[in-house]
């Protein structure tokens, strides 16, 4: 089973914790340890377009988190070099995907790992009620593609691509 990490916990990153808990071992890194208390208790709760509760591993601590395969970096984009700093190199041997607004996060990602990255673009929307609740708006398409700086293969992509597939179609 793959070992993911969710980097940001905000609607988005909240959206893909919850889906992807369903087909892969899930580690979410959230900056607030009550946030992470929460999570561990009570799950992670998904409704509106999705009826569902995933169980998933929370730290606020990025010693905590394994070696993982994908790392999906959910923060705004002035966040990103702060989010990596202590968790970037557990992708070393794998692949962060940037699911970001802004210009700039692949390269700073790209700074903290020696792992392949993945450019993203999603159009999932939700709104998050509360730590542990999450509210499916729009059900969309999210978009990836290789950061040629780190000769990122198309076939990594693709990979990335059916497991996100695999986990957001109900």
């Amino acid at each position: 089973m793959k070992k993911v990490c969710i980097i940001g916990c905000g609607a988005i990153g909240s959206l893909y914790a919850a889906h992807l808990a369903r087909v892969a071992e899930v580690y979410a890194l959230v900056r607030r340890p009550e946030h992470a208390d929460a999570l561990n208790e009570r799950g992670l709760r998904v409704s509106g377009k999705h009826e569902f509760t995933s169980r998933l591993r929370a730290t606020s601590h990025a010693g905590d988190i394994p070696d993982c395969d994908l790392g999906i970096v959910c923060t705004k984009a002035t966040q990103t070099e702060e989010a990596l700093a202590g968790v970037g190199h557990k992708f070393d041997h794998g692949a962060v995907i940037s699911a970001q607004n802004g210009l700039g996060s692949e390269e700073v990602i790209a700074g903290k790992t020696r792992g392949k990255v993945v450019r993203g673009t999603t159009f999932m929307s939700g709104t998050r009620h509360n730590d542990t609740h999450v509210q499916l708006e729009l059900d969309a398409e999210t978009w990836l593609g290789p950061f040629e700086p780190t000769q990122t293969p198309p076939a990594l992509v693709q990979e990335a691509a059916e497991l996100l597939i695999a986990a957001l179609v109900p």
